[in-house]
């Protein structure tokens, strides 16, 4: 639950209600037993409001139970799945008030439900707990989900950015100053900015930033980042103070976050630091030129970067959001895979689908995903070249025309490779692929240009039957399973 106040009033007000029914009696009759009214009880049945000592007593001696009983966070046993579900932090995953449905609501529907759906909901909280279905996958899900909804644009966040922008009079023309947006932190918001006290630490030297909350708030910066990354973390801390976001993880970094607010928030700051740093306007016209290409440069997509002083999953992330509104692509996808120099395991640490049904890679999964994906071409390829080299984050880009094994789905993807620049044996790539179908042939120029590669593809090697494929490395032992079960439900048809 979201606090523990919320907890107790939810319990007391189902206890009560359960109460009530088991004796037959309507809010009417418990009203003027207990001499509360009405509306009164109502309310303390819904979870909205907690009665004090004196009117608990009243409840308990109307309802034939000790005070102590009625007090109690425990509940009946065909309550159990309900207190189940409130105890776990499933709530908390399911983004329930941002799609408008009152938590209070939803529990006190859930105890009139039948004992079935009861077991149902007892069935799928242990289920999460045995699969280990993780509250971050569940959270991203419902996320991706929430952005499908808005066609992954926000008019809100575009406009606060803009309300920014002319508040602190800032120069929008490419790139924005590192020190602009610090002094911005510094002085309106009172921010100390450290960029030295991570490196005493060996444990945080992957972390790009942590901030320690207080009255003046201190940003501990990694002092080895880019001007890029750093212009991102800033845009981000300027995010939370900007629109108020209070809700946030304070690492700046890819661990898991706590709850799907997290989530949502740590998203709506990234998109407001992209907004800010990548201006709209200037974004569209860059956009266009390069959609109007005969022939695709994909050394225009660095360009990009180097323009706006942007990472490329920045760079992605801007167009990713711009790209329904503004071009009409609204079928798109996002992948971001790490690799380590001296091995060839592949991490897709990143995945978001936008009105794709289609599973592109199995997210965090420990099957390999198909090598004949640009997205791992261009690792390779780096790594091979770079061979221990500290390149301080080399890029290398590329496209690909993909087909989807044995579907009609074909894809334009565009995938760009880079050396972390806080670990030289850390390479990164991210991907973004929008579905080609008519409309985007007739926004995207070069999407059918001869130079760009064709390829069949596949989501992992365990669940691809392409016949004689050189760039397996795993048998299709999952497509195995399916088809044995398949084969065992067609013999015993015959039998």
């Amino acid at each position: 639950m979201k606090n523990q106040k919320d907890y107790i009033r939810l319990i007391l007000g189902l206890k009560i209600k359960q109460l009530r029914l088991e004796k037959n009696l309507s809010l009417n009759d418990l009203a003027e037993k207990s001499s509360l009214s009405v509306s009164y009880l109502n309310e303390i049945e819904k979870g909205k409001k907690y009665p004090k000592a004196e009117k608990i007593a009243q409840l308990a001696e109307a309802l034939g139970v000790s005070y102590d009983n009625l007090v109690s966070l425990k509940l009946s046993k065909n309550l159990t799945p309900i207190q189940e579900l409130i105890d776990s932090n499933i709530l908390e995953m399911l983004p329930l008030d941002h799609y408008g449905i009152d938590l209070n609501k939803f529990v006190s529907l859930m105890s009139d439900a039948s004992y079935q759906l009861s077991a149902l909901v007892a069935t799928v909280i242990d289920m999460a707990k045995s699969t280990e279905l993780s509250q971050n996958n569940f959270s991203r899900t419902a996320l991706r989900i929430y952005k499908e909804i808005h066609e992954n644009y926000f008019e809100d966040i575009e406009t606060a950015t803009l309300n920014f922008i002319n508040e602190f009079n800032l120069n929008i023309n490419p790139p924005i100053n590192v020190e602009v947006l610090s002094n911005i932190l510094r002085e309106k918001y009172f921010y100390i900015i450290d960029e030295q006290r991570l490196n005493d630490f060996e444990e945080l030297k992957d972390l790009r930033a942590v901030l320690k909350p207080s009255k003046q708030p201190k940003l501990f910066l990694n002092p080895n980042l880019a001007s890029s990354q750093k212009l991102f973390i800033l845009g981000k801390e300027l995010a939370y103070n900007y629109m108020n976001i209070s809700k946030r993880s304070f690492i700046h970094s890819s661990l898991k976050l706590n709850t799907f607010d997290h989530l949502l928030n740590n998203y709506n700051s990234a998109y407001f630091s992209t907004a800010l740093i990548i201006n709209k306007n200037f974004f569209i016209d860059d956009i266009n030129k390069f959609f109007s290409q005969e022939h695709c440069d994909t050394n225009f997509l660095i360009h990009l970067i180097n323009k706006y002083d942007v990472t490329p999953e920045m760079l992605f992330q801007r167009l990713a959001n711009l790209a329904g509104t503004v071009w009409g692509l609204k079928k798109h996808f996002f992948l971001r895979f790490n690799t380590f120099a001296g091995t060839d395991k592949f991490d897709l640490t990143k995945e978001v689908r936008m009105n794709i049904k289609q599973n592109l890679g199995g997210y965090q999964s420990n099957e390999h995903y198909c090598r004949r994906w640009l997205s791992i071409e261009l690792l390779q390829k780096l790594k091979e070249e770079l061979n221990g080299i500290n390149s301080n984050g080399k890029m290398i880009a590329g496209v690909l025309h993909s087909k989807f094994h044995e579907t009609d789905d074909e894809y334009l993807t565009f995938s760009i490779a880079q050396q972390n620049i806080l670990n030289q044996n850390t390479f990164t790539s991210v991907t973004l692929g929008f579905y080609i179908d008519e409309h985007l042939q007739r926004v995207i120029k070069f999407w059918n240009d001869k130079n760009i590669p064709f390829r069949i593809v596949n989501d992992t090697c365990e669940m691809c039957n392409i016949s004689n494929c050189s760039q397996r490395i795993a048998e299709p032992t999952t497509l195995w399973q399916i088809q044995r079960s398949i084969n065992i439900e067609e013999a015993i048809k015959k039998l």
